[in-house]
């Protein structure tokens, strides 16, 4: 496995670690936002249903040869979720590990396989993860934000 992709693998074990360090102040009572603001679960409940329909891009991208990807667009909010983040962390981290588990036993040719997104065009797995990560990246700054109001 070539060092871009250790690093993107890098990138993608360290969210649960960044949010966990983000809210470990609150302790067990982190602010919980709105259905127009989400706080913490909220968004991390987001972030699980992402993770979930990207490895299964992943997936199908393996296992077909150039399949068709169909947009997504996320619900208006992740609704009745708890005022603890603990459950939502717990679970994202268990969805997180099977896709760098998946990822981790992946064959170089295996980054290069491609699927067809209908938005996107051609977009191979490299790209899909590159994409996850960029998602964390919007959400932990949102928290961020959140948190610091």
């Amino acid at each position: 496995m070539t060092d871009a992709y250790h690093e993107l693998l890098d990138d993608l074990s360290h969210t649960t670690t960044r949010i966990q360090e983000m809210t470990e102040k609150y302790g067990g009572d982190v602010p919980v936002g709105s259905a127009e603001d989400w706080g913490p679960p909220q968004i991390v409940a987001h972030m699980i249903d992402v993770e979930k329909l990207y490895r299964g891009r992943i997936q199908k991208m393996l296992n077909e040869q150039t399949p068709y990807l169909r947009s997504w667009e996320p619900e208006v909010g992740p609704e009745g979720i708890a005022g603890t983040l603990r459950p939502e962390l717990e679970a994202f981290a268990t969805e997180r590990g099977e896709t760098i588990s998946l990822l981790m036993n992946l064959p170089l040719k295996g980054w290069e396989r491609s699927g067809i997104h209908d938005e996107y065009g051609e977009l191979t797995v490299e790209d899909i993860v590159e994409r996850l990560i960029n998602h964390d990246n919007d959400h932990l700054k949102q928290m961020e934000t959140f948190l610091s109001t």
